[in-house]
């Protein structure tokens, strides 16, 4: 299971931008990059008007290796980030290999100080944009772009996580079992379920895409209306990444050129 980073002492409370807040210029970069190669490294936190709920205590850019074990067992990745929207790891992991190792993402945590997640029905949209490049499939990467959404609030998904993958490099189903097709906003997603019954939904984008928008509330809320999550189900993070397995053994580069999270509520 992934790690969900949650800083409660630290989160200013859930203050939504109006459609107005929305338009606001994204925050400049940083001067000077924050850089770690530490497997549980993070950059941060950061205040990006772009980002739903941001107050320089909850929005983080993390190296996130949850999946590499005892100390070794993954090769070097290191995190050069300048915010939220302008970041990228150099990753080498071993040839070969397909299970999950390392997680480099940006995440914005929405729980409230009063340690409650918002319910998913109360937002009108929550929506995102991003522009991400990764190796291509020629160069023994297997890995996939995609977002990484944590709910609460119902015995339905047990792990209370739901993917949304945008591009896929020789990952195919990464094991999961194909459950339907559906389109939203035109483009078709297939779903799938990791773990078994109750396990983590993925939603997976049947064609690759390295920039376009995201409509995770319309998501969400058809699994809960389908009886994937429940009725009353809340939100508690959203991340944006690449789950990387592979790189063909080779240091290669994912990077993030733009990214936002915007949401309003009904």
């Amino acid at each position: 299971m992934k790690r969900l980073f949650v800083i409660l002492a630290a989160v200013a409370g859930l203050a939504l931008p109006s459609a107005a807040a929305a338009t606001t210029a994204p925050a400049p970069a940083a001067a000077t990059p924050c850089v770690t190669s530490d497997t549980g490294g993070n950059c941060g936190p950061y205040f990006d008007p772009q980002m739903v709920n941001s107050s320089g205590y909850n929005t983080y850019v993390e190296n996130n290796a949850w999946g590499c074990g005892a100390p070794g067992s993954c090769g070097r990745q290191t995190l050069t980030s300048y915010g939220p929207a302008h970041w990228s790891v150099t990753s080498s992991q071993a040839a070969g290999n397909t299970g999950v190792l390392t997680y480099p993402n940006v995440a914005q945590i929405l729980t409230a100080t009063t340690n409650v997640d918002p319910p998913i029905a109360s937002f009108k949209y929550l929506h995102s944009a991003f522009a991400e490049s990764m190796p291509g499939p020629g160069t023994g990467t297997d890995a996939e772009a995609g977002y990484d959404i944590w709910t609460s609030g119902g015995p339905r998904s047990q792990t209370g996580e739901v993917m949304i993958w945008t591009q896929n490099v020789n990952r195919g189903t990464g094991g999961s079992k194909v459950l339907l097709n559906h389109t939203f906003n035109r483009q078709t997603f297939t779903l799938m379920q990791y773990g078994g019954y109750r396990g983590e939904l993925i939603w997976w984008l049947r064609h690759n895409e390295t920039s376009g928008t995201v409509h995770i509330k319309a998501m969400l809320k058809w699994l809960m209306n389908h009886g994937y999550l429940a009725a009353h189900a809340r939100i508690a993070q959203v991340d944006f990444g690449w789950e990387i397995c592979s790189t063909g053994g080779h240091p290669r580069q994912f990077s993030v050129t733009r990214y936002n999270l915007l949401a309003k509520r009904q």
